[in-house]
């Protein structure tokens, strides 16, 4: 099993990188795979400010472009950030009706890969808790005829700490950005059409 007494984007990075080359003949996810790439959610502050470091890293015509699909998925959102339970949420993801994410590239491909939102990196295997065992689904590509138990153990992870850790990460952009709320969410879209106003000063700050 991961250790997981320290949770970061690189440790989650080569945890899922080790899950698909162990049970590759289980696992179709992987970079260039853009099935889970369509429809909105919402992210926390430190996935944003993430988002806003991958954008940022961006030549400026692919910029420009990506910047042009955000802006008109964000005319359906208009505020920067929601409560964590905000009930406009759910409103907000089916208006979008599934469109795709204004990050994914021509040919099916992440253009902000390395920075993507914690649950993109998570997304697509079964989610295995250290406590509370299998409670989520998963990608009907991945793991087609269930789940053996070898890769039960193997697929469990913390998840309580991963969600203390990001609650940490978030607490401490809300107070470098003057945002009340630490558990304060966001969409891609809407970190990509106000990137210029305000994202790219707390990236500064990164």
């Amino acid at each position: 099993m991961w250790n997981t007494s320290t949770v970061n984007t690189v440790d989650i990075a080569e945890w899922f990188s080790r899950i698909r080359k162990q049970y590759a003949g289980q696992m179709q996810c992987g970079k260039g795979c853009s099935a889970c790439c369509y429809g909105l959610f919402d992210i926390s502050l430190a996935d944003a400010v993430d988002v806003a470091h991958g954008f940022q890293q961006l030549t400026p015509d692919v910029q420009q472009r990506v910047r042009s699909r955000a802006v008109d998925l964000n005319s359906m959102i208009r505020e920067r950030t929601f409560s964590e339970d905000d009930p406009r949420i759910d409103q907000i993801v089916d208006s979008a009706n599934n469109r795709a994410c204004p990050c994914l590239g021509d040919a099916g491909e992440c253009l902000i890969y390395e920075h993507r939102p914690l649950a993109c990196r998570l997304e697509g295997v079964p989610m295995v808790d250290v406590n509370e065992g299998l409670f989520g689904d998963w990608r009907e590509l991945n793991f087609v005829e269930g789940v053996p138990d070898s890769a039960m153990r193997d697929l469990k992870l913390d998840y309580n700490r991963i969600d203390a850790s990001e609650e940490i990460r978030s607490a401490a952009i809300a107070r470098q950005s003057g945002l009340p709320d630490p558990r304060a969410v966001t969409f891609i879209p809407s970190v990509i059409a106000e990137f210029d106003r305000f994202w790219k000063f707390l990236v500064l700050k990164k």
